[in-house]
């Protein structure tokens, strides 16, 4: 819960977790004042904001992707001025002092361009942590879809964890997508008219995209795809004529120039959800890394009027290689990064073989402030790899791409490697230059 010193949640702040709070001392009160309470409602599975020193997420400034505990910013290197921020996932308690004491915030998933957004005194920010919720028996990151017979959630109600190729129960009016994202269709099957549904809650049929006639009859999980997103749309049938290329949303493809005809699209990285009309309007398809020659054929529609790639939750994956069947690994102690080098080992379900991939960087679990690393200034084949405190230097980004090769973005002919050979560096990870028919280069992200 959340306690405020004033009525209409205003006022000091206080974070209260289970437990007993004999007096107001104990939940760290300036004092016994306490007029106004409200629960802490949100996704505990993930957590991930973004920290700006000025307002409005102003570019000019710094800022600070935050995945974790961090008791003092000042260490960071990013300061201690924060005037907005971004919770992309998760609720955050943010303080104004070190060590996690002062002023608090609590942060729930949303946009605060500004401190007064956040009930902020002033704009100093000094330590942050996320709130974790342990659920005992808890699937965390399995998708869960609750479909309701009757809108506004009620009526009868039905949970659905995987494909479900004929919804046969009642007919579907409301539904709320508890975790990850789906696509509902109109016909058994996987067929018929495609309806995206990402996480949150959707009280009728039209909140879901569909018409208030519509009748749900199947409907199939969306899985993890680590790539980044990355499409061409070609004005010929075959992948012919005049190609463009996109990376982020839009909203209108013709108001930007380009003629919405299209007959062929090549899906490169992501996940895209593609629209008939502008402004997310129409027909739409879901489309994974993929060719398709003839659009045409395969959509029903000749026309594109908007697009964009789906948001898909940060998550936790080893990374098996494919030759070896060996995971990636950090070896070594944080207290030396220079001395620690990212190598394959046998399966230990320790957090130093588990990763997380986010807006080009690839973090280990027992290390979410520092990311993978090409050790060194000159970038060859061979060099080898490690972890570092995030510095947005070009070496530290990498693209995963759909056929589990690894490129850095510095060097794009090079990817991730097992080095290989007989001595005591044979299973560390190198770059090296791309070969199609190495299977040590390919590595299957096995979602945890």
């Amino acid at each position: 819960w959340v306690a405020y010193e004033k009525p209409e949640f205003e006022g000091h702040q206080y974070l209260l977790e289970e437990g007993a709070y004999r007096d107001w001392t104990d939940w760290g009160g300036y004092d016994e004042e306490l007029q106004s309470l409200r629960p802490i409602v949100g996704d505990f599975t993930s957590s991930h904001m973004i920290m700006y020193s000025e307002k409005d997420f102003g570019s000019k400034g710094s800022n600070i992707n935050v995945l974790g505990i961090i008791s003092n910013l000042k260490d960071t290197g990013y300061g201690l001025r924060t005037q907005s921020i971004n919770v992309l996932s998760g609720v955050w308690v943010a303080y104004e002092n070190p060590e996690f004491t002062g002023e608090q915030y609590i942060l729930a998933k949303g946009l605060y361009p500004s401190i007064e957004a956040w009930g902020g005194k002033n704009c100093k920010i000094s330590s942050v942590q996320p709130i974790v919720m342990d659920i005992v028996g808890s699937e965390r990151g399995k998708v869960k879809v609750q479909l309701f017979s009757e809108p506004e959630f009620k009526g009868n109600c039905q949970i659905f964890k995987e494909n479900t190729r004929c919804i046969d129960s009642f007919a579907v009016k409301s539904s709320k997508i508890l975790d990850g994202s789906c696509i509902v269709y109109d016909q058994e099957e996987f067929s018929g008219n495609q309806y995206v549904l990402e996480e949150g809650i959707y009280p009728d049929l039209t909140a879901m995209g569909c018409s208030p006639q519509a009748i749900l009859k199947s409907l199939q999980i969306i899985n993890i795809e680590l790539s980044e997103p990355c499409i061409a749309l070609f004005e010929k049938v075959g992948f012919q004529g005049k190609k463009i290329e996109f990376s982020t949303e839009i909203l209108n493809l013709q108001f930007l120039g380009y003629n919405p005809r299209i007959a062929s699209v090549q899906v490169l990285g992501g996940v895209w959800i593609i629209y008939e009309h502008s402004n997310y309007r129409g027909r739409q398809m879901l489309l994974s890394p993929n060719e398709i020659p003839d659009w045409y054929k395969v959509s029903g529609y000749c026309q594109i009027g908007s697009l964009r790639p789906l948001l898909q939750k940060r998550v936790y994956f080893r990374l098996r290689n494919k030759e070896t069947g060996k995971f990636m690994s950090a070896d070594g102690n944080l207290d030396n990064l220079n001395l620690l080098r990212i190598q394959v080992a046998e399966d230990t379900d320790s957090d130093d073989q588990i990763w997380v991939y986010q807006d080009g960087f690839i973090r280990c679990r027992m290390a979410e402030d520092c990311c993978l690393t090409i050790v060194g200034n000159l970038i060859t084949p061979g060099s080898k790899l490690g972890l570092s405190f995030e510095r947005n230097e070009d070496k530290q980004y990498w693209n995963i791409s759909p056929d589990g090769r690894i490129y850095s973005k510095m060097k794009p002919k090079l990817v991730l490697d097992i080095k290989g050979g007989g001595q005591y560096d044979r299973n560390h990870v190198v770059v090296n230059t791309v070969n199609e028919e190495k299977l040590t280069q390919c590595w299957e992200p096995l979602v945890v």
